[in-house]
């Protein structure tokens, strides 16, 4: 049975945690990610966003 997953949550935004996100946003799926640090995870977030946006300039990945 094939399941169909939407919104994928990732709890610690350490390296690991932020990768995990980043691959599946990357693949259409809303993320919630949660951490103990706000600024690990304001870190994580900030590196995710530009990480992104650099795929869309060079038109790697579409919105």
């Amino acid at each position: 049975m094939m399941i169909n997953v939407q919104t994928v949550a990732v709890i610690g935004s350490g390296t690991m945690g932020a990768g995990i996100a980043e691959v599946a946003a990357s693949h259409g799926h809303q993320v919630l990610l949660y951490d103990i640090s706000a600024e690990a995870l304001t870190r994580a977030i900030d590196g995710i966003h530009a990480r992104l946006n650099s795929r869309v300039t060079r038109g790697k990945l579409t919105l």
